[in-house]
Parts: C-alpha cells; sequence; structure tokens
C-alpha cells in the first residue's frame, strides 16, 4: 500500500468497491429480469427507474463511507480559506473600495475631493490606491501645495468623501465674523450686508445663470445665489455673524477678506464719530489697522 494512502483511507476504497460491485449486480439482476417479463415502452420505463434508485442508492452509500474524510477536507479548505482572507484583508478592502468607487460614481479624474480632513484634486486612481495632489483646506486659497497623495481604496469604505466645487465653478462659501467688542448690531448687520453686496456685485449675472442650471441639473435646491447674514453669539457672549457667500470657488478666500475688512473698517468709522466709547473705539481702529497693513504692503 503506498505511503500516501492511510489505512483507513484504504479500507473506505474497498467498501466503496463493494458497494459499487453489489448495487451495480442487483441492478444488471432487476434491468434482465425486466426485459424478460416486459417489452416495448414499459420496459424502457422500469429499466429508467431501476437505473435512478441504484444510482441514489450508491451516492448514499459512498457519502455514508467517506462521510468522515469529507468533513475533514472541508475543515481544511475552510482553514485555508479563513488564513487566505485574513492575509490578504487590506488588499481585498483595496479592491472592495475601488468597486465601490466605479460602482458608486464617486468622483473622476480632475475632481477635488475631501476626505478623512485631506482635501486634493484626484490626478490617478486604480485598483489598489487612488493618487490626488494635495490642496489646502477650504478657506485657504486653491493652489495645490506641491506634494502628491496616494491614498489606499480601503479609505472609502470607512470615510464619506465629498466632492469640492472646481476652482471656476460658483458654490457657497460660508464663515464667521465674531466681534470682540460692543456694536450697534441694526448698523453692523446693515454694514456687513453692504460689504458683501458690494463685493459680489461683479459677478451677480454669471452668479445667477449658474445657479439655475445647478439647481435644474441636481434638481436639488442650493443656497444662493447672493448671499445671506445671520445673527448669532458664541458660547461666551460674543456677537457673531455667519455670511454665506454665493461667489466662484477661486475667489472666496479674496472675498471675505474685502467683506471682513470693509465691514470692521465699517464699524472703526463709527466708533471714531463717538469719543465717548474711546476704548471701543481703540479696539475697533487697531483691528481694522492691523487687517488693512499686509494689504497695503501686497501692493
Amino acid at each position: 500500500m503506498p505511503d500516501f494512502i492511510s489505512e483507513k483511507a484504504a479500507d473506505n476504497l474497498a467498501i466503496s468497491l463493494c458497494i459499487l460491485l453489489a448495487i451495480l449486480a442487483c441492478r444488471w439482476a432487476a434491468e434482465f429480469w425486466i426485459t424478460r417479463t416486459t417489452d416495448g415502452i414499459a420496459a424502457r420505463q422500469r429499466r429508467f427507474t431501476v437505473r435512478a434508485v441504484t444510482n441514489m442508492l450508491l451516492a448514499v452509500c459512498l457519502l455514508g463511507v467517506w462521510l468522515s474524510e469529507i468533513q475533514n477536507l472541508v475543515f481544511s479548505l475552510a482553514a485555508v480559506m479563513v488564513a487566505l482572507v485574513i492575509a490578504t484583508k487590506e488588499l481585498l478592502m483595496c479592491v472592495a473600495g475601488a468597486l465601490l468607487r466605479f460602482g458608486g460614481h464617486l468622483f473622476k479624474v480632475g475632481d477635488r475631493i475631501e476626505m478623512n480632513g485631506i482635501h486634493g484634486e484626484v490626478i490617478d486612481h486604480g485598483l489598489f490606491s487612488t493618487t490626488i495632489m494635495e490642496t489646502p483646506p477650504n478657506g485657504l486659497g486653491h493652489a495645490g501645495t506641491g506634494r502628491r497623495l496616494t491614498l489606499p481604496n480601503s479609505l472609502f469604505l470607512a470615510c464619506p468623501v465629498r466632492v469640492e466645487a472646481q476652482p471656476r465653478q460658483f458654490a457657497p462659501h460660508r464663515f464667521t465674523v465674531t466681534l470682540e467688542h460692543p456694536a450697534p448690531i441694526a448698523f453692523a448687520l446693515a454694514r456687513l450686508e453692504a460689504a458683501a453686496e458690494t463685493a459680489l456685485a461683479e459677478d451677480r449675472e454669471r452668479a445667477s445663470r449658474f445657479h439655475r442650471l445647478s439647481v435644474a441639473k441636481t434638481g436639488v435646491e442650493i443656497a444662493g445665489p447672493g448671499f445671506e447674514v445671520t445673527l448669532a453669539t458664541s458660547d461666551i457672549g460674543k456677537l457673531q455673524f455667519h455670511v454665506m457667500l454665493y461667489c466662484l470657488a477661486k475667489d472666496a478666500r479674496a472675498l471675505q477678506q474685502d467683506v471682513t475688512i470693509g465691514f470692521l473698517t465699517d464699524l472703526a468709522s463709527v466708533g471714531d464719530q463717538q469719543p465717548a466709547k474711546s476704548k471701543v473705539t481703540d479696539g475697533w481702529s487697531d483691528l481694522a489697522r492691523k487687517l488693512r497693513e499686509p494689504r497695503t504692503n501686497a501692493a
């Protein structure tokens, strides 16, 4: 007996051979008896029934003989599959992320995305990874930092992916202005709205057309066009103005600076007309002067 065949397997082979010969002999005897006693279609039908019964009986008998060996084989295959899955889990998750990106149409090359605090423009994507050119966070400009990031596709399964507006697309830009010193609320609100109106006056018509097209394309209401100013307070009671500007994404930072500087300059000029409130006036004047200085030096 060869070394690679165990004693139990040899016994099972012998038993299986005996069962096979016995069942074949029974089937031959039954078919011989049927052909002697019946002719025509009835004989063929009975012969088919005999063969089906004997084949089923043979399968059951062989399964009973080899059941323990089959169980051992299944357990071994299961262990191998589990080990293989554990060893290649990260690669499988990357492939699943690639399938999610392709099937869900998450983004394409050229889109700007934000994922898990990482901002960048997609320059390449494959089965296991996606390469982006890093960009600063919103409000800090749109020019690339010069760094390339390679992200595993498995991140798409764990983190939400946000597709940002392209630099030449209009989109809502939100920021907050917090006042350190007291100010007339109605006047401050009016001056901030006037500053926002002035900043957006140049692209008002283009922004309106783009907004209509975007709403018609997506079928979802989008903030804009124009601006919105909402009054609120901070956790420590400071006056806050939440501003939304519907503008070109590449101009958002500059427009935010223009609106903020214009607003604080107006507040400082009002304070200059009220000498009784010298501390408030000095505070606004210093803040407005500090905001103007970098722009003057840059010019």
